[in-house]
C-alpha cells in the first residue's frame, strides 16, 4: 500500500500535474483498493514469492474484483456527489466497460511475476518494453482521433459564423439533447453519443451550396428544399471520417430529420426504427430553432414552442419524448422557460401551418 501510494502521489503530482485535492484522493483510493485486494488475496490462500511461482485462480480473480470495485466505485461515488449526475451514470462512465479490460490486463501481472522468477530483470524487460510501445501507439491513435474531432467541431463553428442567426445553435442543441438523454436514463455511452451527434448534426452545412440557403429570408423553393435536405447525408459522411463516430453517432446524424410517422428524410424511417438519439436531436433542434430569432421569423417563448411540439406529436415527433420535454425542468432551465412569458416572442397565428417543417432549416 505504501509503495503503491507513493508511486501514485509522484505520478499525479509531478508527472500529470493534477490539483492537490485530486492527488490526495487518487493516492488514498489507490491505497485503499490495493490494501483491500491484498487482504482478500491473502485470506483466500494466495501466495507471494520472488523465488518460486505459484498461481491460484480463485484468490487472483477475487483480488482483481475487489480492487476493481474499490477503485472504480469510490471514484464513481465522488464524481456523482461533485457533479450531480446519478451514481449509475458515473459508474457507467468510469467502470462499466473496464472490468473485462482490468481482468485481461491483470493477467499481465501474473506473466510479469513468472518472467521475473524465471529470468530476473531480463524477464521484466521482455514484457515491459513491448507494453511501452503498445501504449505509445494507443496514445498516438487517441490523439489523432481527438484532433479530428476538434476539426469537426471547428467546422461547426465556421459554418455558424457565416450567419449570426445560427451562432451557437449546435452547442445549444447538444445541451438540450444531453438533458433529454439524461432524463431518459440512457447509459453513459449513449448519453455521450447523443451529445456528440447533436453537436455535429449540421456539420455538413459547411459546404458552400448551403450558405445562401441558410441566409435566405422567407420560404425556400422546392429545389432549394431538396438541396437543404441533403445536409443530413453530407453531415453523416463527414463525421464517419472519425472512427469513434462511425455507427450510432453517424446514424443519429443521418436520421435526425426522420418524422415519427415516416414522412421525414432521407430514408423515411418510422417510429421505433428511428434511432432514439435521432428522435432526441430532432426535438432539441426544433426547440432551439423555435426559441431563437431566424431571418424568416422572430423567436417564440418556450410555452408556445411546447404547444407546437404537442401539436405535432405522433406525426413528426416521438410522443413519449414530447411528454418528457413538456415536464422537463432541465429544458426549462436551459431555455430560460421560467421567464419565457416575459421575454419571448410568439409567432403570428397565421404562420403556424407548416411551422414545424420550416424551423429546422
Amino acid at each position: 500500500m505504501l509503495i503503491g501510494g507513493a508511486t501514485a502521489f509522484v505520478a499525479d503530482k509531478f508527472v500529470r500535474n493534477k490539483p492537490l485535492v485530486r492527488v490526495w484522493f487518487n493516492t488514498a483510493q489507490f491505497m485503499l483498493a490495493s490494501g483491500l485486494g491484498a487482504l482478500v488475496y491473502a485470506t483466500l490462500g494466495g501466495s507471494v514469492s520472488l523465488e518460486t511461482f505459484d498461481f491460484g485462480l480463485i484468490p487472483f480473480v477475487c483480488l482483481v474484483l475487489v480492487y476493481f470495485l474499490a477503485n472504480h466505485g469510490s471514484v464513481a461515488l465522488v464524481v456523482s456527489l461533485s457533479t450531480g449526475v446519478s451514481v449509475r451514470e458515473a459508474w457507467d462512465r468510469i467502470g462499466k466497460d473496464a472490468l473485462a479490460t482490468d481482468l485481461v490486463s491483470s493477467t499481465l501481472a501474473v506473466l510479469l511475476v513468472f518472467l521475473y522468477v524465471k529470468l530476473q530483470l531480463l524477464g521484466l524487460a521482455i514484457l515491459v518494453f513491448p507494453l511501452f510501445l503498445v501504449r505509445q501507439l494507443y496514445q498516438m491513435n487517441l490523439q489523432m482521433q481527438e484532433e479530428l474531432e476538434e476539426k469537426l467541431e471547428l467546422m461547426v463553428k465556421a459554418m455558424e459564423a457565416r450567419d449570426p442567426y445560427t451562432s451557437g445553435h449546435s452547442l445549444r442543441v447538444s445541451e438540450y439533447a444531453l438533458a433529454i438523454a439524461r432524463e431518459l436514463r440512457l447509459s453513459a455511452n449513449d448519453v455521450d453519443a447523443v451529445k456528440r451527434a447533436a453537436l455535429l448534426h449540421d456539420v455538413g452545412k459547411i459546404y458552400e451550396e448551403f450558405a445562401p440557403l441558410l441566409r435566405k429570408e422567407g420560404k425556400l423553393t422546392t429545389e432549394e428544399r431538396m438541396t437543404m435536405r441533403t445536409h443530413v447525408i453530407r453531415s453523416a459522411e463527414l463525421v464517419q471520417t472519425a472512427a469513434r463516430f462511425r455507427g450510432s453517432v453517424q446514424a443519429m446524424i443521418r436520421h435526425h430529420h426522420e418524422n415519427f410517422d415516416g414522412s421525414g428524410y432521407p430514408d423515411g424511417l418510422v417510429g421505433e426504427d428511428i434511432p432514439i438519439g435521432a428522435r432526441i436531436i430532432m426535438i432539441a433542434d426544433t426547440i432551439d430553432a423555435m426559441t431563437t430569432d431566424r431571418p424568416y421569423r422572430r423567436a417564440m417563448n418556450l410555452a408556445v414552442a411546447i404547444e407546437e411540439l404537442q401539436r405535432h406529436a405522433g406525426r413528426q415527433f416521438d410522443p413519449d419524448l414530447v411528454r418528457l420535454v413538456t415536464n422537463s425542468r432541465a429544458i426549462r432551465r436551459l431555455v430560460g422557460g421560467e421567464a419565457a412569458g416575459e421575454g419571448g416572442h410568439a409567432p403570428h397565428r397565421t404562420a403556424k401551418r407548416g411551422w414545424i417543417q420550416t424551423v429546422a432549416r
